[in-house]
């Protein structure tokens, strides 16, 4: 009895510092000495941009769903396993219920499947999840599970934690984030290489309690190392490529205090990149260099406080959020790479930043995101939340964007974004403002139903620049209901 309830302790720590939130119970089976719960997620979305950022083009009404079982199996002996099968969609694409959820637009998967061994071979306190997962770090800026993506992030790993009571959690992740050899593998000839990317995680994370206040801190490192599948050996005939190693030290800490009036909240936190890009042909490189060296730095301050005690019970955060960018399109790689973030939570609801390269993270290609020149950016934030009724809460986002460097805009050379070397034309670090305005209603213990309004409003220099010449403002509205059980 003794040893269960440690291993329980155990996953509820992993599972506050680490994973996100499991779903809520369902049903329990007791199969002898197997205790079986099953729960999931259902979750339907309509989405419709009145108009698109730069283009102005409008588009039809969109649903999409998002649908998860979640089997849970605690063994014997601390073991545990999890699986959550899911499928994704779109509304209208599967003939009428006739065809296969298949292709871009359907994806059937296995979102995660695990084992987790509480105190494994009689070591306590130490937990071990071996397979894929969803991984969150902190607040996710760098490493998240997306959560508004209706496919979300999941990765195959393997993670190892120690629990040092009050004080938190010690762990280490391995990730195998791409491999071309999956299976049985090409055979491949010496000093030759596959297309392979791994990723290690270092953490600290725990909270304040202790200490006699309340909040988090966090210690991190990640390191990511990306191949082509390129050999460095010329005798064989394959002369291209590019390898990276590229490491992240991370720190946060978010103390909060109790005061007769409110919850006073801080936040600090920071992040510096080094490593290297190794060209094995400089043509390649977009200065002719085969070696360029990791110089992006990321910094972020903020504070608020909720009025728990006063109607409404409002709260209010203002923070400012820095990511350092290129000025140019030669030398060392001086823009912050964010590895595998939850974009979306932090660099507005609309989601345009990231999409059009001013904000570096792991989206279309990982090796092409890294090195390609990126202005970053510079956001001054403020949030205010409320809640006017006990089910129904109220939440408004407004977001001044600029870029960490300035970027070129010079319509007469037809030279955008990042400048070149010794350009001497017109510059701008203006991006725009959004606003993101959410209304959350708890129907019940299960569902919950939202409403959502995006607006993102771009200077007409980022328009020039990233937005095809246009600086048309973007409308998204959305609705969504999110059933747990």
């Amino acid at each position: 009895m003794r040893k269960a309830l440690k291993a329980v302790t155990l996953m509820g720590l992993a599972a506050a510092l680490i994973a996100p939130a499991a779903t809520v119970k369902a049903a329990d089976m007791d199969m002898g000495s197997t205790k079986v719960t099953i729960g999931g997620q259902l979750r339907e979305r309509l989405e419709w941009y009145a108009n698109e950022a730069g283009s102005g083009a409008g588009r039809e009404v969109g649903g999409t769903y998002r649908a998860r079982l979640k089997i849970k199996a605690e063994l014997s002996d601390g073991v545990t396993a999890v699986f959550v099968p899911q499928a994704v969609g779109a509304w209208g694409q599967n003939g009428q219920g006739l065809g296969l959820d298949t292709g871009d637009n359907q994806i059937f998967k296995m979102h995660e499947a695990y084992m987790l061994l509480a105190n494994p071979f009689g070591i306590n306190n130490v937990i071990v999840k071996i397979g894929r997962q969803e991984v969150n770090l902190g607040n996710q800026r760098l490493v998240g599970a997306v959560g508004w993506s209706q496919v979300g992030r999941s990765l195959d790993g393997i993670l190892v934690g120690y629990v040092a009571g009050d004080y938190g959690l010690a762990g280490f992740f391995y990730g195998k984030l791409y491999d071309e050899a999956t299976g049985a593998g090409p055979w491949l000839k010496q000093g030759q290489k596959d297309q392979d990317i791994d990723l290690y995680v270092a953490t600290w994370q725990g909270k304040f309690k202790p200490f006699g206040i309340g909040g988090t801190y966090e210690l991190t490192d990640i390191y990511v190392n990306p191949t082509t599948n390129y050999a460095k050996n010329p005798d064989i005939g394959v002369k291209d490529g590019i390898d990276l190693n590229i490491n992240t030290i991370y720190g946060r800490v978010t103390p909060t205090f109790d005061t007769d009036f409110a919850k006073i909240k801080l936040n600090l936190e920071g992040a510096y990149q080094s490593g290297n890009a190794d060209f094995i042909k400089a043509n390649l490189s977009p200065d002719g260099k085969k070696n360029h060296d990791f110089d992006g730095y990321f910094f972020s301050v903020g504070a608020g406080a909720d009025f728990d005690q006063v109607t409404w019970a409002p709260s209010v955060f203002v923070g400012y959020d820095y990511y350092s960018g290129d000025d140019n399109k030669s030398g060392d790689y001086d823009a912050f790479w964010s590895v595998l973030p939850t974009a979306h939570k932090w660099l507005g609801h609309s989601d345009v930043l990231w999409r059009d390269n001013v904000y570096l993270f792991n989206g279309k290609g990982l090796v092409n995101e890294i090195t390609q020149r990126s202005p970053g950016v510079e956001d001054l934030y403020l949030k205010l939340d409320a809640k006017p009724l006990d089910r129904l809460t109220v939440a408004l986002d407004l977001h001044y964007f600029q870029t960490a460097e300035d970027y070129a805009v010079d319509t007469k050379n037809k030279i955008y974004g990042v400048k070149p070397d010794k350009y001497k034309g017109p510059t701008s670090d203006d991006i725009g403002w959004e606003t993101d305005l959410a209304l959350k209603y708890k129907y019940s213990k299960n569902l919950c139903l939202s409403l959502g309004w995006d607006h993102f409003d771009p200077d007409s220099d980022f328009g020039k620049a990233y937005l095809g010449g246009n600086d048309d403002a973007e409308d998204h509205i959305w609705a969504q209901a999110d059933l747990k059980f």
